[in-house]
C-alpha cells in the first residue's frame, strides 16, 4: 500500500487546507478506509451523519493529496476523474458543490482551480471532479482512481430498482489500473433490501471480503450534535421509518411500488407537452404539490381522461427566484400567475393543492379557478396511489419522456405497517416524490369527479321499507342515508 502524504483528518483539520472539523466517528471511519488497506467501502449510515461532507472530503483529499501518485499511472498529460455519482444529476451536483465549497474556502488548494461548471470542476493538477447521475450510461475509458456512488440505496433504472449497476461495471475497471490507491467508496442511508446497495452491503458484511469496509451506524453514533429530545419526537411519530433513516436498518416491510418495466411501458416516446385540446377543454384536472423546503421541488401536473385511460399532459417545477439572503425559495405570486395562465389555456375542471403553505393561493385565486386544498390522510393517499397502481397495471395511463418525473415514479416504494395499512414514498430526504405527488393529487381529483358522475340511485320508499324490515327481523338496527 502507498504511503500517504499526511493522515486525512490532518488534512480536513488544518486551516491551511480545509479547515473543517469532523466528528470523532466521521475521523474514524475515514481514516480507517483510507489506511485499512481497501479497495471498496460500504457506509450504511442514518440521515444526519454527515455523509456528503465526508464523501467531500475523500474526493478533495484525492484529487490533491495523491494527485502525484495517481498521474504515475497516466499517459503524460492525461486528466484523471474523481466521479461522485447519484440517484439524479441534481443530487450528484449536491455533492460536487460541496468539494467545490471545500476548496473555494481554501487558503492554499483555492489556487488549483482551473474551470468549472455545473457538473464538473478541474484542477490544474489534473484533476477532474466530475457529477453524473445513476442512469447515466457514459464513464467508460475515463481513468477515475476514487468513484463516489452517494445514497446508493436509491439507484433506480428502466430495470426497476437496479440503476447504477451498469456505471459501476463501466467505472470500477478504471479505478483498478490504480492498484491500491484506487478506491470505490458506496454510501447511503439504507433502504430496500435488493439493489446494488444492499448488495454490496451483504459481501461486505459476509467477513469474506478483507479489501472491503463495512460502516452501519445509526444517525446518533455519528452526529453527536444531535438532539435527543428530537429523535425521541421522530421515533414517536413513525417508528418503523424512523428505524430505517436514522436507526440504519434496512427494510424488510418495504417493496416496489411499480416495475420499471411498467413505467417505461407508459411512456409515449414520441411526444412530449401535449397542447390543450379544444375536445378535452373543461375536463383537465390540475395536481399541485408545494414546496416544503429549500431542497423540495413545487411541482405542478395537468392530465385528462381519454374514455378510461388517463393522459399526463404536462409536467412543470417552478423555480426558485426569491432569497432571503439564506435559502432560494419559490415567488408564490408567479405560481398563482401561472396557474391562471394555464386555466384560461385548458379550463381546468378541478385544481387541487396539497395544505402545505397553500391557503392564502386558495383565498386569492377562488371565483377565478375550480381551486381547493387536499389534505392528504392515510385513506386519501391510499385512494390516490391505488388509483395510480391500477392505471400503470393495466396499462392505462400515458407518460411522456420528462427525466425527473420519470425516474421518481420508479423510486416509489410501499412500506407495509403492522397494522395492515402501507404506505407510498419516493425513499428518505427531500425532493424525492414532489413529482408522484402532484400526479396523484391529480388522480385522486380525478377520481372524486368521475365517481360523482355517476352517483348511487336514491332508493325507493318501498326499498327503504323492505330493508329496514330485514333489520329488523335479523335483530340490528339498519341505518340508510338518503
Amino acid at each position: 500500500m502507498a504511503t500517504l502524504p499526511i493522515s486525512i483528518s490532518q488534512f480536513a483539520g488544518d486551516p491551511n487546507l480545509l479547515n473543517t472539523s469532523l466528528w470523532p466517528k466521521q475521523a474514524e471511519i475515514l481514516e480507517d478506509f483510507w489506511t485499512g488497506g481497501y479497495s471498496l467501502a460500504v457506509w450504511a449510515l442514518g440521515r444526519r451523519s454527515g455523509k456528503t461532507l465526508m464523501s467531500a472530503v475523500c474526493a478533495t483529499y484525492a484529487a490533491t493529496m495523491l494527485a502525484d501518485a495517481y498521474r504515475q499511472q497516466l499517459r503524460r498529460g492525461e486528466r484523471f476523474y474523481i466521479v461522485s455519482v447519484a440517484n439524479s444529476l441534481d443530487q450528484s451536483r449536491i455533492a460536487l458543490q460541496a468539494v467545490k465549497d471545500l476548496i473555494s474556502g481554501s487558503p492554499i488548494l483555492k489556487r488549483l482551480i482551473e474551470s468549472e461548471t455545473a457538473d464538473s470542476l478541474e484542477l490544474t493538477n489534473g484533476a477532474v471532479f466530475r457529477a453524473m447521475p445513476s442512469s447515466s450510461r457514459s464513464g467508460r475509458g475515463m481513468a477515475c482512481p476514487l468513484l463516489i456512488m452517494d445514497e446508493a440505496g436509491h439507484y433506480l433504472d428502466t430495470s426497476g430498482n437496479s440503476a447504477g449497476d451498469s456505471l459501476y461495471a463501466a467505472l470500477a475497471p478504471s479505478v483498478a489500473q490504480f492498484g491500491s490507491l484506487g478506491k470505490i467508496l458506496v454510501l447511503s442511508s439504507p433502504w430496500l433490501q435488493q439493489g446494488l446497495f444492499w448488495q454490496l452491503f451483504e459481501q461486505a458484511s459476509s467477513g469474506q471480503h478483507p479489501d472491503m469496509q463495512v460502516v452501519n451506524l445509526p444517525t446518533w453514533e455519528v452526529n453527536p450534535t444531535i438532539s435527543q429530545d428530537w429523535l425521541a419526537r421522530e421515533k414517536a411519530r413513525d417508528p418503523d421509518l424512523f428505524a430505517i433513516e436514522f436507526g440504519a436498518n434496512f427494510s424488510m416491510s418495504l417493496s416496489v411500488f411499480l416495475s420499471g418495466d411498467l413505467v417505461e411501458a407508459a411512456i409515449a416516446q414520441e411526444r412530449s407537452i401535449l397542447s390543450p385540446c379544444a375536445r378535452f377543454r373543461g375536463q383537465y384536472y390540475l395536481g399541485l404539490d408545494p414546496a416544503k423546503g429549500n431542497r423540495d421541488r413545487y411541482t405542478a401536473c395537468i392530465c385528462h381522461y381519454d374514455s378510461d385511460r388517463l393522459v399526463v399532459d404536462r409536467w412543470h417545477e417552478f423555480t426558485a427566484s426569491l432569497s432571503d439572503g439564506s435559502k432560494r425559495q419559490v415567488n408564490i405570486a408567479e405560481v398563482e400567475d401561472w396557474i391562471l395562465e394555464q386555466h384560461s389555456l385548458y379550463r381546468f375542471r378541478k385544481v387541487v393543492l396539497d395544505q402545505y403553505n397553500s391557503q392564502s393561493t386558495i383565498q386569492r385565486l377562488t371565483g377565478k379557478v375550480p381551486i381547493s386544498e387536499l389534505t392528504w390522510t392515510a385513506p386519501s393517499k391510499t385512494t390516490a396511489f391505488s388509483k395510480l397502481r391500477e392505471l400503470f397495471n393495466s396499462g392505462k395511463i400515458e407518460l411522456y419522456p420528462h427525466f425527473k418525473a420519470n425516474q421518481q415514479i420508479k423510486n416509489l416504494t410501499v412500506r407495509y405497517r403492522s397494522n395492515g395499512t402501507w404506505d407510498v414514498s419516493g425513499g428518505t430526504g427531500a425532493g424525492v416524490d414532489d413529482y408522484p405527488a402532484a400526479l396523484a393529487a391529480a388522480v385522486l381529483s380525478a377520481e372524486g369527479q368521475r365517481l360523482m358522475a355517476f352517483p348511487v340511485p336514491k332508493p325507493s320508499p318501498r326499498q327503504v321499507r323492505n330493508l329496514l324490515g330485514t333489520g329488523r327481523r335479523e335483530g340490528r338496527l339498519s341505518r340508510i342515508i338518503i
